[in-house]
Order: structure tokens, then sequence, then C-alpha cells
């Protein structure tokens, strides 16, 4: 620890000649000296109840939309199976217009896959803008009550006292103007709907 901190002391020293070589930094004529406060926006996200409600929505859709991928794959998959099992059965013509039915079916599957995630993100930036914009809102009301005229965020501070921190009283704003935020239903836009598996064909004699 004593050698860290003469590190320390030895790379401030190595550092003043150019420090003093600057010239001083003066605020503007007029300008107010800097009342400075403290938010955690991890935490506000975290805690305030309209983010919660996000979440919570957007974990339903999210689960809605994995059991729809998770059921065409597995049709795809069983589509793969059976095409491979009539290998030997079929002519070369009627493999090769199902291998290219199954490709079609497998670009078809990962379009609606796009358009599901598009229409999931969409949704979810509705949300998260509207509660976002409540946060804002909230840190600037807090931040008169304090005559701050500087925020920071959380993680660029090294060190703060506590008292600069408004992240509770900004949460407790945020909660009593904004308890939930809806998350508006997806709209899956431009996506081909699944099509049935080709229908087997048999040999001819």
């Amino acid at each position: 620890m004593y050698f860290w901190l003469r590190l320390v002391a030895v790379s401030l020293l190595l550092a003043a000649p150019a420090i003093h070589a600057q010239a001083p930094v003066t605020a503007p004529a007029g300008a107010p000296a800097p009342i400075i406060g403290v938010v955690d926006v991890d935490e506000i996200m975290q805690d305030a109840l309209a983010a919660k409600a996000v979440r919570n929505q957007a974990a339903k859709y999210r689960q809605d939309f994995q059991t729809q991928g998770s059921t065409e794959e597995a049709a795809l998959r069983s589509t793969q199976q059976a095409i491979e099992q009539e290998r030997k059965t079929l002519s070369p013509q009627d493999l090769a217009e199902k291998a290219r039915a199954f490709d079609a079916s497998v670009a078809e599957y990962q379009k609606r896959e796009l358009a599901r995630r598009r229409a999931f993100e969409k949704s979810f930036n509705a949300a998260m803008t509207k509660v976002q914009q409540a946060m804002f809102e909230a840190t600037r009301q807090a931040a008169m009550a304090h005559g701050a005229n500087v925020i920071l965020p959380r993680g660029q501070v090294l060190l703060f006292d506590d008292k600069m921190n408004m992240t509770k009283e900004i949460i407790a704003l945020m909660d009593k103007a904004l308890p939930t935020a809806e998350f508006p239903p997806p709209v899956v836009e431009d996506a081909p709907q699944p099509t049935p598996p080709p229908a087997t064909v048999k040999k001819k004699n």
C-alpha cells in the first residue's frame, strides 16, 4: 500500500510541471458556480416501476416469439428428416424439388424471425422512450429542487459525497408521475407465413 502511494505521489510530481505550464482555465464572467448532482441511471432502470413494467411485458412477448420460432424450427427439422428418409425412394427430380422447397421454407423462416425481432425492438424502444422521458423530467425536477446545475452519471464519477446522489429522489418522482408504461403489442410486418411441407412423392415404377 505504501509503495503504491509513493508511485502515485511520484506520478503527480512528474505531471506537475506540465500542469503549471498550461494557462489557467477561468470560468466566463458571470458563470454560476457548479452545483453538482449525481444520478445512477442503472439503478433507476432497475428499480423504477415503469421500467419494471416494461421488462415484464417484454419478457412475455419475447417468450411468445421464442415459442413461435421453436415450433417452426421443429417443423423444419421434421421435414428435413423426412426428406433424408425418402432419399433412397425418390427420383433425382423429386428429391431436387423437395430440396428446393425445403430451402425456400428455411429462407421464409429466417425472414419471419427477422420480422419478429424488428417488431419486438420497435415496441421495446417505444416503451423505453416513455421511461427515459419520465427519467429526464424527474431529473430536471430534482435538480431544480436542489439548485443543481450539473448532473453527472454515477458511472463517470469516482468519488462523491452521498448527499449529491439524487437517484432515490428521481425514482420516487418517476413512480409518482409514471407508475407503469405500456409496451405496444409488436406488429410483425411483411413476414411470409409458414408453408406446409411438400407432399411425399412415391417413386414411379
